[in-house]
């Protein structure tokens, strides 16, 4: 009779366990955070959301980036705080890194995405959302950002240089792969 109770025990566990699997979850980048609406979503495009912490100079967190991949094009929604006031630009960049102080190593800014400049109210705060034609954070899509070398999203100040002396704010979008 023991061990007939054992056998159930045992039966019963594995079920609990096989059924707690997650089997059928969705791949996303390494170091990226993705987020499924209520419903279910009937293709990859309308659940890929990845969110990016932003760092200022000094290694500090000043917000976020959340990449939306729609229909279409991809939402970009910034908000962050804590920012110098003036106008600001935002480029996507060609390597998946993004160190301060100066973010050098996110490399050249990735050609034929543009992007509107940012108003920095008095206060320091941006809440923004722009909308990103002919790009991607889905891996198999065209001009996606998910490539081998990785991107990285750059905020800079609308004064000097775009490619080296300006780069105020950085996020890595996909590490390297």
């Amino acid at each position: 009779m023991k061990q007939w109770i054992n056998w159930v025990l045992l039966l019963i566990a594995s079920v609990s366990l096989s059924a707690c699997a997650d089997t059928d979850a969705p791949e996303i980048a390494p170091g990226a955070n993705q987020e499924e609406g209520e419903e279910s979503a009937e293709t990859d495009a309308q659940m890929a959301t990845l969110n990016i912490d932003l760092y200022n100079s000094d290694s500090e967190i000043v917000g976020t980036a959340i990449l939306d991949e729609g229909e279409e094009s991809v939402s970009l929604t910034l908000s962050l705080e804590n920012v110098n006031s003036g106008e600001l630009s935002v480029q996507l960049h060609k390597n998946g890194s993004a160190t301060p102080p100066s973010f050098e190593d996110a490399g050249e800014a990735i050609s034929g995405i543009d992007t509107p400049s940012l108003e920095v109210s008095e206060n320091g705060v941006i809440n923004q959302t722009l909308e990103l034609e002919n790009v991607s954070i889905l891996p198999e899509e065209e001009g996606t950002l998910a490539t081998e070398s990785g991107t990285s999203i750059i905020i800079h100040s609308e004064m000097g240089n775009i490619e080296s002396d300006n780069r105020l704010i950085g996020g890595v979008v996909f590490p390297p792969q």
